[in-house]
């Protein structure tokens, strides 16, 4: 059997990690955007459980997206895409799925939720970077 063609590997790896990193980066935002508007309120105080939950969700994508293309900046691009979609979802001036901070006097708990949702994907990018490249050197030792 013939080795395999070094080129056309390295592109089908870059397709495999782009694919990848555009499918998580998608379901990321999607249902991030779709359940972190989930809010328990304890007393007068908004909790915005389902915004953590995005954020992991999210997260856990993220480095899904790195570990199946066993390439870091796969990671990095699915938290980019989902970054700018949700970006682009609350700029919208006639947005329903995500409250802009700027109503956080007459809706607190659902403006709470937005911005942690929104502000927060950078923080989960970053930790999604962390656990990636503390994985990947493991899983391709294997």
């Amino acid at each position: 059997m013939p080795a395999p063609d070094k080129p056309r590997s390295k592109a089908l790896a870059a397709g495999t990690g782009i694919v990848s990193a555009l499918v998580a980066g998608l379901l990321a935002a999607v249902v991030g955007t779709l359940v972190h508007g989930h809010v328990l309120y304890v007393g007068d105080n908004p909790f915005p459980w389902g915004a953590l939950l995005a954020l992991g969700f999210a997260g856990a994508m993220m480095v899904l997206a790195g570990l199946f293309a066993e390439k870091l900046w796969a990671t990095a691009l699915a938290g980019v895409v989902a970054y700018g979609l949700v970006a682009l979802t609350s700029a919208g001036t006639r947005n329903h799925l995500i409250v802009a901070w700027s109503n956080h006097a007459t809706l607190p708990g659902p403006a709470l939720a937005g911005a942690v949702w929104t502000y927060g994907l950078v923080a989960a990018t970053l930790v999604a970077l962390v656990i990636t490249a503390w994985a990947l050197p493991k899983r391709t030792a294997k």
